[in-house]
């Protein structure tokens, strides 16, 4: 008798154990930030995508986001696209706590280039962005796309049914629009590529102007709050 009580509590430590660890491995947000990589983003624009994620992840405006939240952690990985079938995981899943985040803020300045040019394939960028998210090893209080573009959907399937697909699974897709290609593509981005609770468009006037955009966008993203959008509005 004794021993099977001992069992007993042998038993539930374990599985105390193992509950823990799977709260530890919950994320607030998992996040899946898809970077347009088309012939329309010259070697110094993409730089410049890459920069802004750099510069979001080490403020301490972002860290602190990460910090406010139930599990003080997110999940995030990077995607480029450009045409059908020319689409890179630059980044696979990672775990960032606030003190995480400079690492990985250092990680994305020294991120290279893997799509060259090619179509601006809207529909099938966020087709692999919805795949990659499928295979998020944590569990997720929230799924979304944060997809950055400055074209509209010109090869490739549109975008609007992929979209539907993925926000009647439980997926939020929010937009970055950068302007200086087409200054209607954040209309495109309203209509056609952005869904799912609280979904926004967020825009930038060029690529110079990403860098404060995507730090914007990225606190919306990270706190859920659609209230932050009052606190760190877009600039006319």
């Amino acid at each position: 008798m004794a021993r099977a009580g001992a069992r007993l509590i042998a038993g539930l430590a374990v599985l105390a154990a193992l509950c823990g660890a799977a709260r530890a491995e919950t994320v607030d947000v998992a996040l899946v930030l898809a970077l347009d990589s088309s012939s329309s983003v010259n070697p110094d624009e993409y730089l410049l995508q890459v920069q802004g994620l750099a510069a979001a992840f080490a403020s301490p405006e972002v860290q602190a986001a990460i910090d406010a939240g139930p599990n003080k952690a997110i999940a995030v990985a990077v995607v480029e696209w450009s045409s059908p079938g020319r689409q890179h995981l630059d980044i696979d899943w990672q775990r960032v706590t606030a003190s995480d985040a400079p690492a990985l803020a250092e990680t994305f300045g020294n991120m290279p280039r893997y799509v060259e040019g090619g179509g601006t394939a809207v529909g099938a960028g966020l087709n692999r962005a919805g795949v990659v998210l499928t295979t998020v090893p944590f569990q997720a209080t929230r799924r979304v796309i944060d997809l950055s573009g400055d074209g509209k959907n010109s090869a490739g399937p549109p975008p609007d049914p992929v979209r539907d697909s993925l926000v009647a699974s439980g997926v939020t897709i929010n937009a970055l629009a950068i302007l200086n290609e087409e200054a209607d593509v954040d209309r495109f981005f309203a209509a056609s590529v952005i869904g799912g609770p609280g979904a926004f468009v967020e825009r930038a006037q060029d690529y110079e102007d990403f860098i404060e955009a995507i730090k914007r966008k990225l606190l919306r993203e990270i706190r859920g709050e659609e209230l932050v959008a009052a606190l760190t509005s877009a600039r006319p």
